[in-house]
């Protein structure tokens, strides 16, 4: 069991606590070991920064987690059920061996991340930034993406499949290795998947 009194934690090691705390609020923990934790006793996680934190194995059911930061973490073999992730920060985190993972995402920042063979099925996020992510195997089926960014992106493998993603930015993105099929696109992406035909055709003539 552990509950938190500071308001700065560096280098410390909580592997395998349980976090009974109803809320967790302003809170700094920078380079601290959470592998194992359980938050699942939080309610609400506000405001909070984890700078490169092992989160490996932790487990966060029915977690919000609102305005955080969570910035070079790692989330291997994670465990997520209701989990909600409101306009949080999540630059260079990894998302690793997540099987099926039940996350809701509203806003927020998770360029650089690493989400690979990951599912989100009919799930609707407006204006995310994905930006330099790796999405590689990552499916975003009877999805809602509207207004995010997934420009240079890495994409191979990656399933859009029946999805609307109208206003969402794909400068950079290799469409050819995306499966589009079924999904709603604007005219500017359809100019852009039309250049990457075009050059296809060209090379292969």
């Amino acid at each position: 069991m552990e509950r938190f009194k500071q308001r700065e934690y560096i280098e410390e090691d909580f592997s395998g606590m349980i976090v009974e705390m109803g809320e967790l609020k302003g809170i700094k923990f920078v380079g601290c070991d959470f592998s194992g934790a359980d938050f699942s006793e939080v309610s609400l996680v506000y405001g909070c920064t984890f700078d490169s934190c092992n989160l490996a194995s932790s487990s966060w059911g029915g977690v919000s987690l609102r305005g955080c930061s969570f910035l070079g973490c790692t989330f291997s073999f994670a465990a997520f059920f209701a989990t909600t992730f409101d306009n949080c920060k999540m630059t260079g985190s990894t998302f690793r061996g997540i099987e099926g993972p039940n996350i809701d995402i509203i806003g927020g920042d998770w360029s650089y991340t690493e989400l690979r063979y990951l599912e989100f099925p009919k799930k609707e996020m407006t204006e995310v930034s994905f930006f330099g992510s790796d999405l590689t195997g990552t499916r975003f089926n009877k999805c809602k993406l509207r207004d995010c960014d997934l420009a240079d992106t890495i994409v191979n493998e990656l399933s859009l499949r029946d999805s609307d993603i109208r206003g969402t930015c794909l400068t950079g993105v290799d469409l050819l290795s995306v499966d589009l099929k079924g999904t709603r696109v604007d005219l500017q992406q359809c100019v852009l998947l039309a250049e990457a035909l075009g050059a296809k055709y060209v090379q292969e003539r």
